[in-house]
């Protein structure tokens, strides 16, 4: 049996912004609004495979890619990359590489967007990173505190929720000023309950300690509690009734002697969807080997 060390799990200061462009792709249109990046016209936006490798090795896999395509067949492929900290010299030699590959891959001009977390991440991000050969030099195109769309603008009324939450992220939001609370949660108020749920959760984690006491307080509030505190105790409920029903499942698998590897567990013990675990345990009462109840 080989062991080794799983590699870290992405922070949520990491994930955040990509979460919000899986759920709404036309955001990697908003940020590149002020650009003077000419989009293809009526573009649609779709997420489309992250993985740039064309051959191995190496490995280019960026954070995320969407393509931008617009009414007259014209393409943009944006590839997204979120930076927490400031960026090691590997990650940003690699970044003319995502774009030339993503260039080839979708047979249209590409552009590299970073997500800056703080104003020390976006003036590394915004060095000209040099590849040597004369004229090929990148420099990236970096959202930060300093530059990232306003939520309130009218234009971007369509991702008007993800960039609320991506201004809480990178702090272009002041969360101490109570207009800009209020602002939040009425942006955030309308989405269905799941991804209203996860928003907050991001909006939250960015605050300070200060902001986020005065922003679980507005929530409680009669004018939102509704929409926020009762979804969260919703959300509360379906998290217990998916650890009890994990916990049978465990106990069930032991019942029959199947030795439940450690990876395995924690796959089961972080599962929220019930009916995943119902068809696991279905069967679990008749596999003949813990390998034909998860081999999906």
């Amino acid at each position: 049996m080989t062991t080794g060390t799983l590699p870290a799990m992405p922070s949520i200061r990491h994930e955040a912004p990509l979460e919000l462009l899986r759920h709404n792709p036309l955001l990697a249109a908003a940020l590149l609004a002020d650009t003077g990046i000419a989009l293809p016209a009526g573009a649609t936006a779709m997420v489309t495979d992250s993985n740039l490798t064309t051959c191995d090795p190496p490995e280019f896999h960026a954070d995320a890619v969407t393509l931008l395509r617009g009414t007259d067949g014209g393409k943009l492929a944006v590839i997204t990359e979120s930076q927490s900290a400031p960026p090691k010299r590997g990650k940003r030699r690699a970044w003319p590489a995502y774009v030339a590959v993503a260039q080839s891959q979708h047979d249209c001009d590409a552009v590299l967007v970073v997500i800056a977390a703080s104003r020390a991440t976006a003036r590394a991000c915004r060095r000209t990173v040099r590849t040597g050969h004369p004229g090929f030099n990148l420099d990236p195109i970096v959202i930060g505190p300093h530059n990232t769309p306003d939520p309130t603008n009218p234009a971007f009324a369509g991702v008007a929720p993800e960039l609320t939450v991506l201004a809480a992220l990178t702090h272009a939001l002041d969360l101490t000023d109570a207009a800009n609370r209020r602002m939040v949660l009425n942006n955030l108020a309308t989405l269905d309950r799941e991804t209203r749920t996860t928003y907050t959760r991001f909006v939250q984690h960015a605050a300070s300690d200060a902001a986020r006491k005065a922003l679980e307080e507005l929530m409680a509030s009669p004018a939102y509690r509704d929409a926020f505190i009762d979804g969260f105790i919703a959300e509360g409920e379906a998290r217990g009734e998916a650890r009890g029903e994990a916990k049978i499942l465990v106990r069930a698998l032991e019942a029959r002697g199947f030795t439940i590897p450690a990876d395995l567990r924690a796959r089961i013990q972080s599962c929220l969807d019930t009916d995943q675990l119902e068809a696991w345990f279905d069967k679990a009462m008749s596999a003949d080997s813990i390998e034909a109840v998860f081999g999906d």
